[in-house]
C-alpha cells in the first residue's frame, strides 16, 4: 500500500490554493477550497476533508484557512467544502454535501496526488457533527444523491466510495438534540461576553433541522448507542475548558458511546480554551494543530 513519503508533522512545504466546484445539488454549484503542498509528490499523499462551523448556517470553503494551510504545510491535500446549510436546506442536505466532498475527492485523487486510501475528515463546532456521522454511517442511503463534479467536469450523482481512514473534530456537536436542550435551558439569558448567544442558535437548530426527531437522529452518539454505525476509523477530539457552547458532557458522551462501540478515540483537553478556538492564531491553535499533525502521522504509520 502506497503511503505519502512526504507528510512531515515538522516540514514547512510551501502551499499552493485553489478554489474549484466540487459538486452540484438541485442547480446549487458548491466550492471546495483546495490546500495543496506545492511541487510533484513522491508518492500519493493522504488526505483531509475539512467541515466548517457555524451551527449549520454560517461560514463557507474558507473558513478554515487558518488550520487547512498549516496541515497542507504537513503534506497533506486539505479540501475545505461550502455545503447546504439552514434555513434554506434541511438536515441531511449538508450530510450529503460532506458525503459528496470525500467521493469528490476519491474520485480526483490522480489530479490531486492522493492515495484514495488515505482520506480523513476533520469538522469544527457543527462541522465536527458532520464530520464524525459521516465517519461512522459511510454508504448510509440519506448522505446519497448529491452530484460531485467528475474529473472530465460532467457530474455524477451515481453511489461511489465516502468512507475515510480517520477523524478528527474540534469541540463536535456531536448530538445535536443534547446540545439544543441544552441552549433552551439558557435560553432566556443575555449573550454572553464569550460570545454564547442562546437564541442565535435556537434559531440555526431549528433553521437546520426539522424537529428534535431529526436532531436525534443526527447525533453521532445514538448513532454508536444504538448499534447503528457502519465504520469506526480512529477518532481525534478536541474539548476546550471553557466551551459555554459545547458542555464538556456532550463530548464525553461521545467518546465514551464511540469506545462502547468498540472504536479508538482520543479526547484532549485545552485548558483555558474557549469555543472556535481553531479560527484564531495563537498557542491553542497551535498546540491543536500540532496535535493534530501527530495523529494522522500515527494513522498513516499504521497504515
Amino acid at each position: 500500500m502506497a503511503v505519502s513519503t512526504r507528510f512531515d508533522p515538522s516540514a514547512p512545504y510551501e502551499v499552493d490554493v485553489e478554489d474549484t466546484p466540487f459538486a452540484q445539488p438541485t442547480g446549487v454549484q458548491l466550492l471546495a477550497r483546495v490546500y495543496r503542498p506545492r511541487g510533484e509528490p513522491a508518492a500519493p499523499l493522504a488526505a483531509l476533508v475539512d467541515v466548517h462551523g457555524g451551527a449549520w448556517s454560517r461560514g463557507d470553503h474558507t473558513t478554515g484557512a487558518l488550520h487547512g494551510r498549516a496541515l497542507a504545510a504537513s503534506g497533506l491535500v486539505v479540501v475545505s467544502l461550502g455545503f447546504r446549510q439552514g434555513p434554506d436546506h434541511k438536515h441531511p442536505a449538508a450530510s450529503a454535501d460532506v458525503a459528496a466532498g470525500v467521493r469528490y475527492v476519491r474520485a480526483h485523487a490522480g489530479r490531486l496526488g492522493v492515495d484514495p486510501r488515505r482520506i480523513g475528515l476533520v469538522g469544527s463546532s457543527s462541522g465536527g457533527q458532520l464530520a464524525l456521522l459521516q465517519a461512522v454511517k459511510p454508504g448510509a442511503a440519506e448522505h446519497a444523491g448529491t452530484p460531485i463534479v467528475l474529473p472530465d467536469g460532467s457530474l455524477g450523482a451515481g453511489p461511489g466510495d465516502d468512507s475515510v481512514a480517520f477523524v478528527l473534530a474540534l469541540y463536535p456537536v456531536a448530538d445535536p438534540l443534547a446540545r439544543y436542550r441544552y441552549v433552551l435551558s439558557r435560553r432566556d439569558e443575555p449573550p454572553q461576553p464569550s460570545g454564547f448567544q442562546a437564541k442565535r442558535l435556537i434559531d440555526a437548530h431549528d433553521g437546520y433541522f426539522a424537529d428534535e426527531a431529526a436532531m436525534g437522529a443526527a447525533s453521532v452518539t445514538r448513532v454508536l448507542s444504538d448499534g447503528q454505525g457502519r465504520a469506526l476509523p480512529p477518532a481525534w477530539v478536541a474539548q476546550p475548558e471553557l466551551d459555554d457552547n459545547v458542555p464538556a458532557a456532550i463530548t464525553e458522551a461521545l467518546v465514551a458511546a464511540y469506545r462502547q462501540a468498540g472504536g479508538r478515540i482520543e479526547r484532549v483537553h485545552f485548558a483555558g480554551a474557549r469555543h472556535t478556538f481553531i479560527q484564531n492564531a495563537g498557542a491553542d491553535t497551535d498546540k491543536a494543530i500540532a496535535l493534530m499533525r501527530d495523529f494522522i502521522s500515527a494513522q498513516l504509520t499504521r497504515g
